[in-house]
């Protein structure tokens, strides 16, 4: 069953296309999404600015350039870090590359790829093959020339060879992957209940009862799923959400820090200034 707080799923514009590309708008410093996965994979290809992609365990800091993997379930979560970060975003339905008849292609890859039991690194970086071919597929995709079906379902296949070359992370058993989405199902209540109540006091032990386990295995799966203790994930949030007020309202940092479930407006300021490279006040202004 899946968690639908942190489950997306946005339809296909054309459902006998399963491919969708688009272009962001300019990310300003602070803007992110939420945590969140869906079924589908993902490319971005980042053309502009700085940017902080976490997925699963794993942070990374983002540079113009680079390309970013996201497999199906992936827990992810991007945030800008200056004032002009821009992406490309293709999502692809990896069934759609199935063919009627089943084939050594499918069966020794497409399939395994589409059940999640090949997965991919996350962070693609200085591979000038990569990002020819995800530029040909957008160019293809834009301009809607005569057989730019083919031509982008063609360079798709490509792409999927030169990440199962060169940027397989692991293989996952059946087994392996039912227990990380009975994992996933458990700990996906827990993030959502930390967004709707980041301006209350949160205990270890109030998240434990959530995902139904004791505090000491909450802990250390938490850990393993988001890379952070319970303290660094709260605060993370917490931030998130003191940029929002900060851009938005017309509270003092005092106010913001209270609004945000800081209790000590210098504990906030460190944190803020620690993750953002400058303080709430110079933020605002």
């Amino acid at each position: 069953m899946k968690n639908k707080e942190n489950y997306y799923c946005e339809d296909m514009p054309d459902r006998n296309f399963s491919v969708d590309i688009g272009l962001s708008k300019i990310w300003e410093l602070g803007t992110n999404f939420k945590e969140h996965w869906h079924e589908h994979l993902q490319v971005f290809y980042f053309i502009n600015g700085k940017g902080f992609l976490r997925c699963n365990t794993k942070s990374f800091n983002i540079i113009q350039g680079d390309v970013i993997i996201i497999n199906s379930r992936d827990l992810h979560y991007l945030e800008s870090l200056n004032n002009d970060l821009r992406f490309y975003l293709i999502r692809i339905d990896l069934p759609f590359l199935f063919s009627d008849q089943v084939d050594l292609c499918q069966t020794k890859y497409l399939s395994p790829l589409s059940e999640n039991l090949i997965l991919f690194k996350n962070l693609i970086r200085n591979d000038d093959e990569i990002v020819r071919c995800i530029k040909t597929i957008i160019k293809e995709y834009n301009k809607k020339e005569i057989g730019y079906e083919l031509a982008v379902k063609a360079n798709l296949y490509n792409l999927v060879v030169l990440l199962i070359r060169n940027y397989i992370d692991k293989f996952v058993t059946k087994r392996q992957l039912a227990f990380k989405i009975n994992n996933d199902e458990r700990f996906y209540k827990v993030f959502e209940f930390v967004h709707s109540n980041f301006n209350k006091k949160i205990s270890t032990l109030n998240l434990s009862n959530i995902a139904h386990v004791s505090p000491y295995y909450f802990c250390r799966i938490f850990k393993q799923i988001t890379g952070k203790t319970t303290t660094e994930y709260i605060n993370e949030v917490r931030l998130k959400k003191s940029i929002e007020l900060l851009k938005n309202s017309n509270m003092n940092i005092t106010e913001v820090a209270i609004n945000c479930g800081f209790n000590d407006v210098n504990y906030f300021s460190r944190l803020f200034k620690k993750k953002y490279g400058v303080s709430p006040t110079k933020f605002i202004y």
